[in-house]
């Protein structure tokens, strides 16, 4: 009987050297760590720089990337020019319409106003495309 307790204990024994062992081998050192402390305060002032850049990017391609269907009107990214026009059109009311009430213009209608040229139409058939919607013909 004390020949089994001698093995149990001796095999407790050595998975606590196997533990520690691996825990050991977790541990880092004090170099280690002020090292991996630096990376990351490096990297803490490049995340803003990077952020711009990428914003830059983004706003590069459209600035109507960040629109929904529900977006109101009022808060659009639009030329003068282009909200003129659409306070112009009877079916669209600027401060409580959303961007979904854009698919009740048809492109022929918003040809028609007055001081809407291409470009004008190119800027609101633009916010239709990122919005996701459609105007009539």
């Amino acid at each position: 009987m004390k020949v089994i307790k001698n093995s149990r204990i001796e095999s407790w024994n050595n998975r606590d050297a196997t533990k520690n062992y691996v825990m050991k081998k977790d541990i880092i050192t004090y170099c280690e760590f002020l090292e991996a402390l630096s990376t990351i305060r490096k990297f803490k002032k490049q995340v803003p720089h990077h952020y711009k850049e990428m914003e830059e990017e983004v706003n590069a391609i459209s600035k109507f990337v960040y629109i929904d269907k529900n977006t109101k009107i009022c808060q659009l990214p639009l030329s003068t020019r282009a909200l003129n026009v659409l306070k112009t059109v009877d079916s669209i009311d600027l401060l409580e319409g959303t961007t979904q009430d854009l698919a009740r213009i048809s492109l022929k209608e918003l040809l028609l106003t007055k001081n809407a040229g291409r470009r004008t139409v190119d800027e609101i058939k633009e916010l239709c495309l990122f919005a996701n919607l459609r105007m009539k013909p």
